[in-house]
């Protein structure tokens, strides 16, 4: 496996535990979770709020992340499986580790998050 693919597979993977924690800490805090779409459409609402984008600056990110979305969603295809195959056996390992009564709050946890996982 070349070097750029196994950093990008690590980088996704990060990003992936980063996710399911982060979902768990705000499930747990109360705090309010924003589901943002990956699409350019609510890339680009997301980041014109939170950076106070003028219509100059929203036309040239528009124009950016359309120009590049086949490109993102490309790498996606190809990482996809890899990134869902490592989270999948990291996921596994975790339920190991737990006592039952974790272990199927645990499953509930990660069933809301990503349906279908752990089945």
């Amino acid at each position: 496996m070349p070097g750029w693919l196994k950093g990008a597979l690590l980088l996704g993977v990060s990003f992936a535990a980063g996710v399911v924690l982060g979902a768990g800490y705000e499930r747990h805090h109360g705090a309010r979770h924003e589901t943002m779409g990956m699409d350019p459409h609510h890339v680009l609402e997301h980041f014109a709020k939170e950076l106070h984008l003028d219509s100059a600056q929203i036309d040239q990110v528009r124009t950016i992340l359309v120009r590049r979305q086949a490109a993102v969603d490309s790498a996606w295809r190809s990482m996809q499986p890899h990134i869902s195959a490592t989270l999948d056996s990291t996921l596994r390992e975790v339920l190991v580790v737990l006592r039952p009564d974790q272990a199927e709050k645990y499953r509930r946890m990660i069933g809301e998050m990503h349906p279908g996982v752990l089945h």
